[in-house]
């Protein structure tokens, strides 16, 4: 049996100590944001009823969960808007998405989870995908296990329902094996392809998401999809030949070994289709210029991460502790304020002001059909993790101890 309570404890103890973050547009106390009264950390079982704080609404620890199991049913190819894998973008390039097969379960007590899986070989096990297995750090221990043995496997955890007004999502994550963006393999067999939604070298990038948010039901998809329905997110992207700048602690350098990357999407910024809306990239301590795509520090291979993103109001707030590269034992928290900052698709509700935000324009290819952020539209918050991608990322990781709060 884990030790929650204690664990929790020391871990908010520990954060409130080496906390470093920012807050951009947004009045709060730096390296803090919650509501009035909150300290960061959630108030125990004599504080119920007693005083304002955050309350565990939902968790996950994996000790007596078994992954079901869950048969492959043909892909059904899912309408989720242009960019999905027959959505209109596509479609217009004449892309045929290819034979595959998805499943869906319920996941964890009373199915607040639910874990979503892809694949185009029909001999392939569900639980070559997803597994409960042993913590190697701790035997005793049962953790998630997600794999993708093929670049066109795709396994995601996400909530089994829209996130309600105020909460924190947390959870543990470690031992990460998708590349490592030096020359060679990066994590791969060899000549793999981002197909058939582009035609490009796979193998340039492996990641993973370690937990992100996104503005519609999370579900395996090509990569553009994904990068369309991005509101906050913490993932790591292998990459060579390197595009991305990490910051060693006292200055940028391209180098794309096992980054790990805090941002927002700026709404107000341009973009690509290809790859959505451009970076708000929170490193070296602050929230970098839009586009600047910047890594926070790099993860070591095997350990433990804890990792949260939390929303109050229009506030959200991304967290990541544990031993890095670069900065060593540390936690890095940062807070953004949607609404000043027109973090793409923010607004869950009309009272959600967007009205700085809008614009009724569409993508190139796409037109007035397709509004990029139109008037009267909301898009509620949705979390995931795991690989999304059909089309990229090769390897391994494990999760643990995930959590939602909610302020009462």
């Amino acid at each position: 049996m884990k030790a929650t309570f204690a664990m929790a404890a020391l871990y908010h103890a520990v954060r409130a100590a080496a906390s470093v973050g920012v807050v951009l547009g947004c009045a709060c106390a730096s390296g803090h944001v919650g509501p009035p009264g909150d300290g960061g950390g959630s108030g125990g079982p004599g504080d119920a009823g007693t005083q304002p704080g955050w309350v565990v609404a939902s968790r996950e620890d994996f000790q007596q969960t078994s992954i079901p199991d869950a048969a492959w049913e043909r892909d059904p190819v899912p309408d989720d808007g242009p960019f999905a894998d027959d959505g209109a973008f596509f479609r217009a390039r004449g892309v045929v998405p290819p034979v595959a097969y998805r499943t869906s379960a319920p996941l964890g007590a009373d199915g607040w989870l639910r874990i979503e899986s892809y694949t185009r070989s029909a001999s392939r096990a569900f639980h070559d995908l997803a597994q409960v297995t042993a913590d190697p750090a701790d035997p005793s221990n049962r953790v998630l296990r997600i794999t993708s043995p093929a670049h066109t496997d795709a396994t995601v955890i996400r909530s089994a329902t829209p996130l309600p007004d105020r909460y924190r999502i947390s959870l543990r994550v470690g031992f990460a094996d998708f590349g490592d963006g030096r020359p060679g393999s990066n994590g791969y067999a060899g000549g793999e392809r981002a197909e058939p939604w582009w035609n490009d070298d796979a193998t340039t990038q492996n990641g993973f998401y370690w937990l992100t948010i996104l503005d519609a039901q999370p579900r395996p998809h090509n990569n553009t999809w994904i990068h369309h329905h991005r509101k906050v997110v913490v993932d790591s992207d292998n990459n060579y030949p390197p595009w991305m700048e990490m910051f060693d602690g006292s200055r940028f350098s391209l180098n794309g070994e096992h980054p790990i990357m805090m941002f927002a999407l700026d709404g107000r910024g341009a973009g690509t289709e290809m790859t959505g809306k451009p970076f708000l990239s929170y490193s070296a301590g602050t929230w970098q210029p839009s586009g600047a795509i910047r890594g926070v520090d790099a993860y070591l291979p095997g350990e433990w991460y804890r990792v949260s993103i939390e929303r109050s109001d229009n506030v959200y707030t991304l967290e990541i502790a544990g031993r890095f590269r670069y900065g060593g034992q540390r936690t890095y928290r940062a807070s953004i304020d949607a609404q000043a900052n027109c973090v793409w698709h923010f607004n869950r509700t009309p009272a959600e002001d967007a009205s700085g935000c809008l614009d009724e324009t569409g993508w190139p290819s796409l037109g007035a059909a397709y509004p990029r952020w139109p008037a009267g539209q909301t898009w509620p918050d949705w979390f995931m993790f795991g690989d999304p991608h059909n089309n990229y990322y090769r390897g391994q990781v494990l999760y643990d101890d995930v959590q939602l709060e909610v302020w009462r």
